[in-house]
């Protein structure tokens, strides 16, 4: 079977296994993919990992130690940075949320009720995944299971984990009433929301040239695309072509955390009454900063 052939079967695959998914599924799943993609590419595959020369026992055990030890530590590692990121996929999904509704003619509705239903079904697939994952989904990376013959790196899970911190009743409300008291007035979350409900749209839109690509199965295409944002669409669309479109949760991250962050931590509310968690400020507050790629053993020398 040639790769080719091999590719356009698996997307077929993919098709058929989640053409009757809801909405809320749907959106959990592609936002999790598309921040799954700075895990397993700028992380893992970076590293050097999957090269063959590493990657097996065989291979790996034959590595010098300070080679082990900085591929160790990466893949170990890797799922710490996405941890403080919380507020960001929550404005991200609902942004994602927002255009699968528009998309699909269903109201979108800036209430508490609508924007939890969502949020706890992000959280509940995120667990699954942990708990009980379905290791034929387009989510779970098989070569990250036995890599370098261990079994107990667990590097699909603790990308999971690193989404899902132990949120109560309170907790979820206070981000979703933070979320609907400052969505108009702040312009990193319209930021962020924008640019999900932009990337949305390339993805599922048939006649967007992003589409184009991916259902030709064009892997190389799909990791070099890049666009501008749609302002008359996306107002605040934070797209841009001097960036690959992949690489678009990580520039929003980083470029809107401390804005969104301040705005929780230090926003008097306004019309909802909502309270800053203390959970939730020590979350966002605390662990390392996302970055771009990391770097083989060769190139740390």
């Amino acid at each position: 079977m040639t790769k080719e052939i091999e590719s356009k079967n698996i997307t077929e695959h993919f098709k058929e296994k989640y053409k009757d998914e809801t909405l809320e599924d749907r959106t959990s799943r592609w936002v999790l993919g598309t921040i799954k993609f700075q895990y397993d590419v700028a992380y893992i595959i970076a590293s050097g990992a999957l090269n063959e020369e590493n990657s097996s026992k065989e291979n790996f055990d034959k590595l010098a130690k300070k080679k082990q030890d900085h591929l160790l530590n990466i893949c170990a590692n890797a799922y710490k940075p996405f941890k403080k990121y919380l507020l960001i996929y929550t404005c991200y999904l609902f942004g994602a949320y927002y255009e699968n509704c528009k998309r699909n003619n269903v109201k979108f509705l800036f209430t508490a009720s609508f924007l939890t239903k969502q949020l706890k079904n992000f959280f509940e697939m995120v667990s699954k995944f942990y708990k009980n994952p379905d290791k034929d989904s387009n989510l779970w990376m098989p070569a990250w299971d036995n890599l370098f013959g261990k079994d107990d790196l667990d590097l699909n899970k603790k990308f999971f984990l690193a989404h899902l911190p132990p949120l109560e009743k309170k907790h979820l409300d206070s981000i979703v009433n933070w979320f609907l008291d400052n969505r108009k007035t702040n312009q990193a979350i319209q930021v962020v929301f924008d640019t999900a409900r932009n990337y949305f749209h390339l993805e599922d839109d048939e006649n967007s040239p992003f589409k184009k690509i991916t259902s030709a199965n064009d892997m190389a295409g799909t990791i070099e695309f890049a666009s501008d944002g749609d302002k008359k669409r996306y107002k605040n669309s934070a797209l841009s072509k001097e960036h690959i479109l992949r690489s678009t949760y990580y520039k929003l991250a980083v470029n809107n955390l401390s804005e969104v962050n301040d705005c929780y931590l230090n926003t008097k509310p306004g019309a909802r009454v909502w309270i800053v968690q203390d959970l939730i400020s020590k979350i966002i507050r605390n662990g390392p900063d996302l970055k771009y790629t990391e770097q083989e053993y060769e190139n740390t020398i």
